[in-house]
Order: C-alpha cells, then sequence, then structure tokens
C-alpha cells in the first residue's frame, strides 16, 4: 500500500451565491497509480479583511465525467461573523469527509470540484480541497453525501423547520452534520442548540437529534461565537428505503436578537 495527498488550489468564490469551479477553474486530475479517493479535506479562508454580521458558509461539491459517482455535496464548517473591530476569527478545525471512492488503475480520471456560499460576502472566500489517495482498493463501502440547498433562518429558542431533501439510491445513512451561522452577532448571546433529522422513508423511528458545536458569546462589542469545530456524527447506519425524504430542524437553546441560519446535511452508502 502507498498513499498520496494533492489539492485542488485555493479559489475565489467570487462575493455571490453562484457555484464556482475551484483549482483554478481546472479538473483535478488523479495520479494513475491511485484505486481509491480515501478522502477529501477543504480548507476556506477570507480572501482578506472579515465583514462584520458576515459569516462564511460553504458547501463544496466533487463531480466526474470520467469516474462513476453521484456528487458528494458537503457542508463544510461555518467561520462565524462578528461585531467591531474582530481582532481575531476563529477558523475552525479542518473536517475530513470519507469517500472510498474506487478508481481505474492506470487511467488520469479527473474530478470537478466546486464551491457554492451559502450567504453572499463582501468580500469573497477562498476554497481549496485536499485530497487524499491509495494504491490499495476500497475495502469500505463508498460514501455519498447530499443537502438541502438553501439554509433556514430562527431568532427564538424554540423549535424551526428546516428544508428538506432527499436521498435516492441510498441504503444506510451514516453520517450527521449541524452548521448553525450568526448574520448580526449579539454580544453575551451565545449559540447553542440541537438538529434532528426524521423521515418517514428511514427503517425504524429511532430519534436523530445531535447537538450543534456551540458557541459562546462575548463581552463588548468586538466579539464573536466562534464555534471550534462543525458539529459531525459517525456510523449511525439509520436503513433507508431506496428514496428517502429527509426532514430537518434546529432547536435552538438561547434566544438570538440578531438572526441566525442553519442548514444541515448526511453522509450515506449505498450498500
Amino acid at each position: 500500500m502507498s498513499g498520496a495527498w494533492d489539492i485542488a488550489s485555493a479559489t475565489s468564490l467570487t462575493t455571490g451565491v453562484a457555484k464556482t469551479k475551484i483549482n483554478n477553474g481546472n479538473n483535478v486530475t488523479k495520479p494513475t497509480q491511485a484505486v481509491n479517493l480515501v478522502e477529501t479535506i477543504p480548507y476556506v479562508i477570507s480572501s482578506g479583511a472579515y465583514t462584520v454580521a458576515e459569516s462564511i458558509a460553504i458547501t463544496a461539491e466533487i463531480e466526474s465525467f470520467s469516474v462513476d459517482l453521484l456528487p458528494k455535496r458537503m457542508i463544510l464548517p461555518p467561520i462565524q461573523s462578528g461585531l467591531g473591530t474582530m481582532m481575531n476569527i476563529t477558523i475552525p478545525m479542518l473536517e475530513a469527509y470519507e469517500c472510498n471512492t474506487g478508481l481505474q488503475q492506470g487511467a488520469t480520471s479527473q474530478f470537478i470540484i466546486s464551491g457554492q456560499a451559502q450567504i453572499a460576502n463582501t468580500v469573497a472566500p477562498l476554497m481549496g480541497m485536499a485530497l487524499h489517495y491509495s494504491t490499495t482498493p476500497p475495502n469500505r463501502p463508498e460514501h455519498f453525501y447530499h443537502k438541502p440547498d438553501n439554509e433556514q433562518n430562527f431568532t427564538t429558542a424554540t423549535t424551526t423547520s428546516g428544508p428538506g431533501f432527499t436521498v435516492n439510491d441510498g441504503m444506510w445513512l451514516e453520517d450527521l452534520y449541524v452548521s448553525v451561522f450568526t448574520a448580526v452577532y449579539t454580544v453575551s448571546q451565545s449559540l447553542a442548540g440541537y438538529g434532528e433529522f426524521s423521515s418517514n422513508d428511514f427503517g425504524n423511528s429511532l430519534p436523530l437529534k445531535v447537538p450543534m458545536q456551540p458557541g459562546a458569546g462575548a463581552l463588548g462589542n468586538a466579539g464573536t461565537q466562534g464555534i471550534l469545530k462543525l458539529a459531525s456524527y459517525h456510523n449511525t447506519h439509520m436503513p433507508m428505503k431506496t428514496s428517502c425524504k429527509i426532514n430537518t430542524s434546529f432547536t435552538n437553546d438561547v434566544t438570538q436578537t440578531g438572526t441566525c441560519s442553519f442548514v444541515m446535511g448526511v453522509g450515506y452508502t449505498q450498500r
């Protein structure tokens, strides 16, 4: 066995919400010896100064015309906005997304990797991605990722229904992701709560409720609800019907003066 790491270079996602191809607009070509895309690790940062009351919330997507895979649409850890002259911004820990995508040895297969902002930013964010390859074929089922297109706003300490989405041709729901981010942060208001995934198409009625990574409120007029890590949960192994409509909701523990948003996604396998 031999492993390798490659980079899809960081590229501006522009200031809007359109999907943008990274790696400077070029496809990523796999190493010819590689037979397994083991995992990916995206990374995001602002291309300049951070803007007050503008969090950075990004979706990453992997597609291919030369590899038989469904698009993988992954929620990335959010970078929280703040108030005043922000002395420091908390960049969350990097998140690895398991793939186990089988590749043909000797082929020069290509991936199309894109990023898309959930909300527009005054200063464009940059997104890059590390790709982990192996010369050993996958010994675990391939992982796919899906999420709704849009986020859902909330303020009050209650349960808010979010957008639903449909997973087709899945068998096991394995990974759960809850991303919560602030628009206008209010001093001394922490951010905490939990997301719930529900569906009549799950194989049983066991609950899927998982907490977000809390963000602590600060004093003064230069605070931020910095979040250290994306809330991600694995090895869920919930059975699904072939076509599974998943509903999402978020229960907020602390009433927010300013508007906040959440978006939730899943990882799944087909066998």
